[in-house]
């Protein structure tokens, strides 16, 4: 967690809290990677709780979904190819079975 606080300083104009959407006072919390401004700690601290619920409201945790997803897809393409080759093989021993003249064991 890296922010700075910011005291007597004036955020530009119209800035509001990235969490609660009020106007900022003189003093407020700017996180340093985002540069997000926000009231106070506990607005900040709020808004972080809020997006871990929300995991695809941030970035890097969209990238860590779309990875998982692949993998997970990855894994039920992989049980699909062993189920469609077990159902083929079957399928050919059948079909071998209906070709074999009758009385006679292959």
């Amino acid at each position: 967690m890296k922010f700075m606080l910011v005291n007597q300083g004036r955020p530009g104009e119209g800035s509001a809290c990235s969490a609660c959407a009020q106007p900022l006072g003189s003093n407020y919390l700017r996180h340093v990677p985002t540069r997000r401004p926000y009231c106070d700690y506990d607005c900040y601290r709020r808004y972080r709780l809020t997006a871990m619920a929300v995991p695809w409201s941030d970035p890097s945790s969209l990238e860590a979904i779309t990875v998982f997803a692949a993998i997970a897809s990855w894994g039920c393409m992989m049980q699909i190819g062993a189920l469609s080759r077990a159902l083929t093989e079957a399928f050919l021993r059948a079909h071998d079975l209906l070709l074999l003249p009758e009385g006679r064991d292959g």
